[in-house]
């Protein structure tokens, strides 16, 4: 499809901050195609530490969240149309793509062209719209597929993150104060959403000890809200050559931490995509989440999966899968990736 004339141009997309960040290379896809539009995001606030306006987005318009769901009163909706309305969008692309609410926006927006996945009953909302892919599919691909399916061009579909200086900054003397080399440092982050979704402290622990005493390198524990004693009791089980990384008050400046690092290692999380948007090598261990649907982007990148199939499960089932995948193993893959950059 030939790219249509579009001088402002409407992106809707909110969620968690994996869902963010995975969506991230569309925006930017969009961006670097229409170099001189104004565009505006619908989002929640989580987005604007991504990409911080004048950075890709000019504008934000925020939706409230409670958990996975959105919190705002019908007042307020009526009011969000209302202020979308006013900026009279040429293209909206909704990159919502389950969401009958992110569809009817799409719709209320009053977008002269607007794209979206096909949604039952909902098909209506749309000028143009694509067919969901069936089966598995790679969540990055799911958001470019709809730019893309509109004349863009995507010279890169690695997600994105935007770093300030100090945010670089902040990294560069913690590094430099704890006599860290990016070289030899390999970052992990045990916390995840919650406790049935996270490997095991003591495996970490297990793995950091053979990481120092095999390959030579200091551990950085990485930690977000609620994770600190989590983070602590695996840098003090560990012992010497780990490193509490400091507290973090932004996303920015976790992405720099994590970007200081030769290697990261950790479950599906959301700091695992600021690892991938910040393109440090990444050692993903999946439990229950499927490597087709939610895998790092990029060949740098290596995934351990749960022997464990799970297509339907409960907390204890991902507890299970998690428990499955073996100290061994990770460090086997480990140092293969090690080895491979002592050949680059």
């Amino acid at each position: 499809m030939k790219l249509v004339p579009a001088e402002n141009i409407l992106i809707i997309k909110w969620g968690a901050l994996g869902d963010l960040i995975m969506a991230t290379s569309a925006i930017k896809a969009v961006r670097d195609n229409y170099p001189n539009a104004k565009i505006t995001m619908l989002s929640n606030s989580i987005m604007k530490e991504l990409l911080p306006e004048g950075y890709i987005i000019n504008e934000y318009i925020f939706l409230n969240r409670s958990g996975r769901h959105v919190n705002e009163s019908f007042f307020n909706q009526l009011r969000m149309i209302r202020e979308l309305r006013k900026r009279k969008f040429d293209l909206v692309f909704n990159l919502k793509w389950k969401s009958e609410r992110a569809s009817v926006l799409t719709y209320l927006s009053g977008g002269k062209k607007r794209i979206g996945y096909n949604q039952k009953y909902f098909s209506f909302c749309y000028t143009d719209h694509i067919m969901h892919p069936e089966g598995r599919y790679q969540e990055v691909d799911r958001n470019l597929d709809i730019v893309r399916s509109f004349g863009i061009k995507v010279n890169d579909s690695n997600p994105v993150i935007f770093i300030s200086d100090e945010d670089k900054k902040f990294a560069d003397v913690f590094f430099l104060s704890r006599s860290l080399l990016k070289e030899n440092t390999i970052c992990i982050h045990p916390g995840a959403s919650k406790a049935s979704r996270a490997w095991l402290p003591e495996r970490y622990v297990e793995l950091s000890k053979k990481m120092i005493s095999e390959l030579g390198v200091k551990v950085l524990v990485t930690w977000g809200a609620n994770e600190l004693n989590l983070a602590k009791g695996i840098v003090e089980s560990i012992g010497a050559d780990a490193i509490l990384s400091p507290k973090t008050k932004s996303i920015a400046e976790l992405a720099a931490m994590i970007a200081h690092c030769k290697l990261y290692i950790s479950v599906c999380t959301g700091p695992m995509n600021v690892a991938n948007a910040v393109r440090t090598p990444i050692i993903a261990l999946l439990g229950s989440t499927d490597p087709l649907d939610w895998s790092p982007v990029g060949k740098i990148h290596r995934t351990i999966k749960s022997p464990l199939v799970l297509e339907h499960y409960t907390d204890e089932d991902e507890r299970k899968a998690l428990d499955d995948i073996s100290v061994q193993s990770v460090v086997n893959v480990v140092k293969e990736k090690w080895n491979e950059f002592g050949k680059l």
